[in-house]
């Protein structure tokens, strides 16, 4: 599971269409980009898919070029290997044309650490630091899927013998978007880290 609470800045790709819900209330679905650059300056456009309540009478505000204002829960999933990133949003205005581009917000995620486990690592500072890699596991019948997050831990606590390679944890941080080899990667900078104990069915 990876789900981020965001706000962000962003022109809307796709113009807004009316649909309806399992409670069969109307919606409005449109989709928007927000450029992310990667430490080496390459530069890819994020695509997400945004819900928010609203109707017909609505939908001519949010028209595909328009700069927009939205903040909500953002979940990110993995199917046939490509990743989706779905915004469900709480809030969304339409933006002066002259703001700029932001996506900024926080990071809840549940996985497992990859086999490498954890890097202790010093900053320029003399400072020591851990980071590690988990992934997020998506099922579709048989098939699973996997997204890689990259964490960063600062002031790690004492006694954390569980950050170890192929264990379960629940992390919760800020997120850091970036770009890898023509991708956009999932970074975290970690506040929280704790065992995750899977519900035995």
């Amino acid at each position: 599971m990876i789900k981020c609470d965001l706000s962000l800045c962003a022109v809307i790709t796709r113009a807004a269409s009316v649909k309806t819900g399992k409670d069969n209330n109307p919606f409005l679905s449109f989709s928007v980009k927000c450029p992310i650059e990667g430490r080496d300056n390459a530069k890819k456009d994020l695509e997400i898919s945004v819900s928010v309540d609203g109707d017909k009478s609505k939908s001519s505000i949010f028209a595909a070029g328009r700069r927009v204002r939205l903040s909500g829960s953002m979940s990110v999933r993995k199917r046939d290997g490509k990743v989706y990133y779905n915004l469900r949003a709480d809030n969304a205005e339409l933006a002066n044309s002259k703001d700029e581009d932001k996506i900024e917000g926080t990071m809840d995620f549940r996985g497992k650490i990859g086999k490498k486990g954890i890097e202790e690592k010093v900053d320029k500072k003399g400072n020591s630091y851990k980071v590690f890699s988990a992934f997020s596991t998506d099922k579709e019948g048989d098939k699973a899927e996997f997204t890689w997050v990259r964490f960063l831990y600062f002031n790690p606590k004492e006694g954390e013998d569980f950050l170890q390679a192929n264990t379960y944890v629940e992390v919760t941080g800020e997120l850091q978007l970036g770009v890898f080899k023509d991708d956009i990667s999932l970074d975290c900078r970690v506040s929280e880290v704790k065992p995750w104990v899977l519900n035995q069915q």
